[in-house]
């Protein structure tokens, strides 16, 4: 059967492209849709053909018929295979498109090894990173204020004239007779800032300098220079000590310095009687002022009507005046040296003793101070520095004041004074709490320091300083039990002969620790016994020695000693024993004791300095500021309570660039503290130096002394028991 000819006419893809649009894709899944499908694209076929075989073949001829079934089968399958590949179009096409990106790497074929052998661990922690290394730690804030944390740090070893630091001539002339040319680090720190102009310090000062640094002149010079032209007599500077001694030494200085001038120098001390004082400090007299007596009149006969009646005070004292006066409380001094307790019992005790034209303050030994807190005497100072002054006693400015605080002329009144805070000590405390207590205002720290290497620099908060002159030794005395023959051994072949013994006897280490020094007493002892015919010699000559030191000897020497013990009796014991073991000391050695009067201290201290006697016990009361020229020994007999008392015991030699010794008798039992803290700690710079350690042998120390040593206990003992 031949094709007819309209098929091969037909163009195939005509009803294809048609179908593409009309037949859904689900219709070739789904046996339901199948009929719907096929009855909806025949006709279309129909058309189309129809159309192409119209235009392709003459109208004459006629167009054939064709059965349904085979036209509707052959429709199907073309349907079916255009319509298919339509569903997975978008899917093959990014197929397509990601094979054309990808980059297809042949993988090579590797020979096969054989498989290696099964290891088997045990349970590991799994590994970790390398630690990262933490960066040290660089503080770069503090916890203390500004004025505190950065303070003016002045080289010990800085030294001006006192003509370049703006002291007035008239008190030059003063300062050239008594032989100071040149002000100190200290001084030379502070009179500037003490003094008008433009290096002045608006604002309070602290200051921690070392002992024997010139502290008293630093503060007394520009106060006194400052009142000079003084005529009517007013308080206005108060200078506060810890101790009687103190109070004598600025004393002697403040008076040397008021000669020529109208000021004057007052004291208030515990040995002199309360009312003599206050003769001295206030000075009554009766001012006519009928209105102000007809009112305290009216209020002294209520007391009476009420029969509570006032002991003290301006109501006491209002019989002592003609009638239709009032009293009248003036100074008596302008410079005021005196104890913290004294004075608070004149603030609260004495009539008139006022603070209000107070423009110096001067706290000296502040750390001891603030750490008694005697009768809190801080809170009392500054209560009554810085407050109101009682009605009863207000001047015209004052009740001026007080009338128009609220007003708008309160700001035409004129200021109430500045107050300029001095204090000082040689080791001063960062401790805000005690400082607080003083209402500082725009404070600003002044330290002396000697120059130190920087590895030698300490960061800690309390840091104490000894001057650069100064040498320490220490002697170990075992258990102590014959420690005053250690004393006189040093006395006598040491310092009064101003030779160090032979090198048997004296032996130089550095600082050790505590079990060496427990094994250099051990094996001092023991070699002492195993050479006993060997030093035998030694003995006899040292012996020859001491028996050849009289009066006259030790009248020659220039050395002073003071010697420090732990209490005043231990410090009369002491001179007691020393005078009996060794009667050639006994006139050139005295005691020094609170119980003696302040007439009686003066003349000893005086003696001392002048040389009448060379030797000086005394107790820890003696340690604080005590200014003795030229004392060269320093002897701790009893090891100092703390840290603080050392350097101040330390302190009263080697004062004002002069060479100084300090020697410590330690026990075993003392050794581990003193080398730990005291002399190996890093709480005391000593410029580079180190505590010499000085062993003497027991058997040389006790040489034909045991039964003399033995027979002055026994007396002692029966002295005290008679006492």
């Amino acid at each position: 059967m031949s094709t007819p000819i309209y098929t091969r006419w037909a163009p195939p893809k005509l009803a294809t492209k048609r179908k593409r649009h009309s037949v859904p894709a689900a219709s070739s899944s789904s046996p339901v849709a199948a009929p719907k499908a096929q009855s909806q694209i025949r006709p279309d076929i129909e058309t189309a053909l129809e159309d192409v075989v119209e235009d392709a073949t003459p109208k004459s001829s006629k167009r054939p018929k064709r059965r349904k079934q085979e036209s509707r089968t052959d429709e199907e399958v073309v349907v079916e295979e255009e319509v298919a590949p339509k569903k997975h179009k978008a899917i093959l096409s990014k197929f397509e498109k990601a094979r054309e990106n990808a980059k297809y790497v042949p993988a090579t074929e590797e020979p096969d090894e054989p498989d290696a052998p099964q290891v088997l661990h045990d349970l590991e922690p799994l590994p970790q990173p390398e630690p990262i290394p933490e960066p040290a730690f660089d503080a770069n804030f503090s916890t203390l204020p500004v004025w505190l944390a950065k303070p003016v740090a002045v080289k010990s070893s800085q030294v001006v004239a006192f003509s370049e630091l703006g002291v007035h001539p008239f008190f030059l002339k003063k300062l050239e007779k008594q032989g100071y040319h040149n002000a100190l680090a200290v001084q030379s720190a502070l009179l500037p800032m003490l003094h008008p102009g433009f290096e002045q310090h608006l604002g309070d000062l602290c200051v921690s300098a070392k002992t024997g640094s010139g502290k008293t002149l630093a503060y007394l010079l520009p106060i006194i220079e400052a009142l000079k032209d003084r005529v009517v007599t007013n308080l206005s500077a108060i200078v506060i000590v810890p101790t009687r001694q103190l109070v004598d030494q600025a004393l002697t200085v403040a008076e040397e310095l008021c000669v020529g001038t109208k000021l004057k120098v007052g004291t208030a001390v515990g040995n002199v009687q309360f009312a003599t004082e206050q003769k001295l400090l206030v000075k009554m007299r009766a001012q006519y002022d009928p209105k102000r007596a007809k009112e305290l009149h009216e209020r002294a006969t209520q007391q009476m009507e009420s029969g509570i009646v006032e002991t003290s005070g301006i109501l006491h004292d209002l019989q002592f005046v003609p009638s239709d006066h009032i009293p009248q409380y003036d100074s008596g001094v302008d410079i005021l040296v005196c104890t913290p307790g004294r004075l608070v019992e004149h603030l609260e005790s004495t009539t008139g003793f006022l603070l209000r034209s107070v423009q110096w303050l001067v706290i000296d030994e502040a750390d001891q101070l603030l750490d008694q807190n005697f009768q809190g005497w801080a809170t009392v100072l500054m209560d009554s520095l810085h407050g109101e002054t009682p009605e009863d006693f207000m001047n015209s400015q004052e009740h001026l004041r007080k009338r128009r605080q609220s007003s708008n002329w309160s700001v035409a009144l004129p200021a109430r004074r500045n107050v300029t805070k001095i204090v000082l000590s040689a080791t001063i405390r960062k401790d805000l709490t005690k400082l607080g207590s003083l209402k500082l205002k725009r404070p600003k720290l002044v330290i002396v320091e000697d120059e130190l290497p920087e590895e030698s620099l300490v960061t800690d908060g309390d840091v104490f300083e000894l001057p650069s002159t100064l040498n320490e030794f220490a002697i170990p005395v075992g258990d102590g039990s014959i420690k005053p023959l250690y004393l006189l051994h040093l006395l006598l072949n040491r310092i009064f002969q101003n030779t160090i013994a032979d090198s048997a006897h004296y032996k130089e280490n550095q600082m050790e620790s505590e079990d060496s020094d427990s094994d250099s007493d051990s094996s001092s002892d023991s070699s002492s016994d195993s050479s006993s015919d060997s030093s035998s010699e030694d003995s006899d000559d040292e012996a020859g020695q001491q028996s050849s030191l009289d009066a006259k000897t030790i009248s020659k020497n220039k050395s002073r000693i003071l010697i420090f013990t732990k209490s005043n009796e231990s410090a009369s014991r002491l001179t007691h024993l020393m005078s009996i073991v060794e009667p050639a000391l006994k006139a050139f050695t005295k005691t020094m004791t609170p119980s003696s009067t302040d007439k009686a201290a003066k003349k000893l201290l005086k003696s001392f300095t002048n040389g009448a006697f060379k030797i000086l016990v005394a107790s820890d009361a003696a340690s604080r500021g005590l200014d003795i020229p030229d004392i060269t020994h320093v002897i701790n007999y009893d090891m100092p309570s703390g840290i603080t008392s050392y350097v101040h015991r330390v302190g009263r030699t080697a004062r004002a660039g002069k060479a100084g010794e300090a020697w410590t008798l330690f026990t075993k039992t003392e050794a581990a503290w003193f080398w730990k803290q005291v002399a190996a700690g890093g709480t005391i710079k000593r410029g580079g130096k180190k505590v010499v350690r000085m062993e003497l042998k027991k058997k040389t120390v006790t040489w034909n002394r045991r039964k003399t040593y033995q027979a002055a206990l026994l007396e002692l003992q029966g002295a005290v028991k008679a006492d």
